[in-house]
C-alpha cells in the first residue's frame, strides 16, 4: 500500500482550470469542457483559486483495511475546514466509505477527493472516485464522478439547501455507475485517498477569486463585474468562482468583465464560461438548470456576441478582445418553470491563451494550400497533438461559406497502427457557427473514407476519436477541411477551436 502522494492539493490554488480545450477522449487529446481529456488540447489552462486556508491531512483512516464507516449509521466525523482525511478503499470495486458533517443552508462547499498522482490524473493504477452528497435521510442530492478541469478525482461544487446534519459517500467508480461505465477496477494497484472540504465564501474571501451574485443586478446597468486573481508568477490568472442563483421565475443575472492585457497572448486570447457541473442529484444539486449565457459586446447589446444553453451541455469559449474599452457584458437566464428549493448556479471563468489562431484565411480554402505549422505539444504516450482556433466568414449558404484547411504532419515513426483523433467546437461554445463539420483527408487531399467526418450540432460535440492512421500517408501528413452550414443570425461569432492528435496503439 502506498501513502497518499499528495495531499498539498487541498490548498484551492492547486486545482486545474476548468473549460480549457475543444473535445475530450480516451487517447489524451482535447479537453472539453465537462469532458476532461488528460494532455488537454491547449495549453493555455491556468489554476483556479480561492483564500480558503489549506486543509492539512490526518492519518485517520489511512491504510486501514477495516475500515467500520461502511454505512451512514458508522459514518466517520469531517468538518468543513478542517483536516483532511486519509482511507482506503479495500476491496477497491465495492468498498463504500461514509462521512457525516454539519452544514448550513446557502454554504457553498467544495469537496474534494484525491487518490490519482499529480503527474497523472487519470492514471488507471489508481482509483477513480466518485463522491456523492447525501442529506440527512440518505438521499443523494449531489454527485461528482470526473470534474470539468479534467482527471479522474471527484471535486462536487454545492450549495446545501438547509441547515442540518449531511452524509458523504466515497467509493470507486466501478461501486458508483458499474462496470461497463468504468476503467477495469482489476488494473488498480493503489487503493488508498484523501478526502476534505472547503467552504467557499466570497465574503471573507481575501483575493478577487470568489464572487457572489448580488441582486438587484437584472439588466446592463447594474452589471456586476467579475474580477481577475493574478497567480503569483504572474504568468497567468486563477480561475473565478462565480456563485449565482434565481429568486424568481424570471430572474436574469447581469455581470461584465473585461480580460486584462497582461501577460501578452502573442495569438489572443478566449474568454471561458462553464458551469460546474450538471444541475441535480447527479451533479451539483442544484434544482434549477442555466439554460442561457450570453455574451454581449458591452457597445452593441443588439444582438449577441456569444450564447449558449449549459443544460445541453455548452460552454462558452470565444476569442475576445481585451484591454481598455473591451468590456463585455454576460446575461445568465434559468430555464422556464417554478422556483425550486434550491435554485443556484456556480460558473468557473477564466481567461485563456490562444495557441495557435488561424493565419492563412485567405489561401488555407483550398486542400492544395492548406495553412501549416499549427502549435504542437507531446502527448502522454507518445502522441503529439495540434491545435487551432480559426473564424469561418459568413456566408448565406453554405456555398458562399467560409472552408478552411489544414496540414497536420504524421510523425517520422507512426505506423498504420497509430490512431488519429480530432475534436472541435463552435456551436457547443457559444459560436453562431451551425453544423461545423470536420473531415479528415490524406496529405493530397484524397477522401479516407466513412469514420473520418464528424459534425457537431447544439447536443452533439464533434469528435473524430482513434480512428486508423493511413498506412502510407501522402506527403507525410493528413489534411483538416472544416466547414460549416448557415450560420445563426441571432449570434455574431464565428469562431471554432479545434485539436488534432497522433497516438501510437496501447
Amino acid at each position: 500500500m502506498r501513502s497518499i502522494h499528495f495531499l498539498g492539493f487541498f490548498v484551492l490554488g492547486t486545482v486545474a482550470a476548468a473549460a480549457a480545450g475543444c473535445g475530450g477522449d480516451d487517447e489524451g487529446v482535447g479537453g472539453q469542457g465537462g469532458a476532461g481529456g488528460a494532455g488537454g488540447a491547449t495549453s493555455s489552462s491556468t489554476s483556479s483559486s480561492t483564500s480558503s486556508s489549506a486543509t492539512t491531512s490526518t492519518s485517520s483512516g489511512g491504510g486501514d483495511e477495516t475500515d467500520q464507516n461502511d454505512s451512514i449509521e458508522t459514518a466517520e466525523s469531517i468538518e468543513i475546514d478542517g483536516d483532511a482525511v486519509q482511507a482506503t478503499l479495500e476491496p477497491v470495486d465495492a468498498d463504500q466509505d461514509f462521512y457525516s458533517f454539519t452544514g448550513t443552508k446557502g454554504q457553498a462547499l467544495y469537496i474534494l477527493t484525491d487518490a490519482k498522482p499529480e503527474e497523472d490524473e487519470s492514471d488507471p493504477t489508481y482509483p477513480d472516485l466518485v463522491v456523492s452528497l447525501l442529506d440527512a435521510q440518505g438521499t443523494q442530492i449531489a454527485r461528482n464522478d470526473d470534474p470539468p478541469q479534467g482527471g479522474n478525482d471527484s471535486r462536487l461544487i454545492t450549495v446545501l439547501p438547509a441547515d442540518g446534519d449531511y452524509y458523504l459517500l466515497v467509493e470507486e467508480c466501478t461501486s458508483a455507475l458499474g462496470q461497463d461505465s468504468c476503467a477495469p477496477a482489476e488494473d488498480i494497484e493503489n487503493f488508498d485517498y484523501a478526502l476534505g472540504i472547503t467552504l467557499l465564501d466570497p465574503a471573507a474571501a481575501d483575493d478577487d477569486s470568489l464572487i457572489a451574485d448580488i441582486e438587484p443586478n437584472d439588466v446592463a446597468a447594474q452589471a456586476l463585474p467579475l474580477h481577475y486573481e493574478a497567480l503569483d508568477d504572474e504568468t497567468g490568472y486563477y480561475t473565478t468562482f462565480l456563485f449565482g442563483g434565481f429568486g424568481s421565475a424570471t430572474d436574469v443575472d447581469v455581470y461584465s468583465f473585461t480580460l486584462p492585457e497582461t501577460p501578452a497572448a502573442e495569438s489572443g486570447l478566449k474568454a471561458t464560461l462553464v458551469t460546474s457541473a450538471p444541475s441535480g442529484a447527479e451533479g451539483s444539486g442544484s434544482t434549477v438548470d442555466v439554460s442561457e449565457i450570453a455574451i454581449f459586446d458591452a457597445a452593441d447589446l443588439t444582438t449577441p456576441y456569444a450564447k449558449v444553453d449549459p443544460s445541453k451541455g455548452g460552454s462558452i469559449e470565444v476569442p475576445v478582445k481585451v484591454g481598455e474599452g473591451a468590456e463585455y457584458l454576460v446575461f445568465v437566464k434559468r430555464s422556464q418553470g417554478d422556483v425550486g428549493a434550491n435554485d443556484f448556479y456556480i460558473l468557473l471563468h477564466n481567461r485563456v491563451e490562444i495557441s495557435h489562431l488561424e493565419a492563412q484565411d485567405l489561401t488555407n480554402n483550398l486542400a492544395t494550400t492548406p495553412e501549416g505549422d499549427l502549435s504542437s505539444y507531446a502527448l502522454r504516450g507518445g502522441g503529439i497533438g495540434y491545435a487551432v482556433d480559426g473564424q469561418l466568414a459568413d456566408g448565406l449558404t453554405p456555398d458562399t461559406s467560409d472552408t478552411d484547411h489544414y496540414a497536420i504532419p504524421v510523425p517520422e515513426d507512426a505506423d498504420e497502427t497509430w490512431k488519429v483523433s480530432a475534436f472541435c467546437a463552435a456551436q457547443r461554445h457559444g459560436s453562431g457557427l451551425r453544423e461545423l463539420t470536420v473531415t479528415l483527408l490524406n496529405g493530397d487531399g484524397t477522401e479516407l473514407g466513412e469514420g473520418y467526418t464528424a459534425t457537431e450540432n447544439e447536443t452533439t460535440d464533434l469528435a473524430i476519436a482513434g480512428v486508423d492512421l493511413p498506412a502510407s500517408p501522402a506527403e507525410g501528413r493528413l489534411l483538416v477541411k472544416v466547414s460549416a452550414g448557415t450560420p445563426a443570425e441571432d449570434v455574431t461569432s464565428r469562431s471554432y477551436d479545434c485539436t488534432f492528435g497522433y497516438l501510437p496503439a496501447n
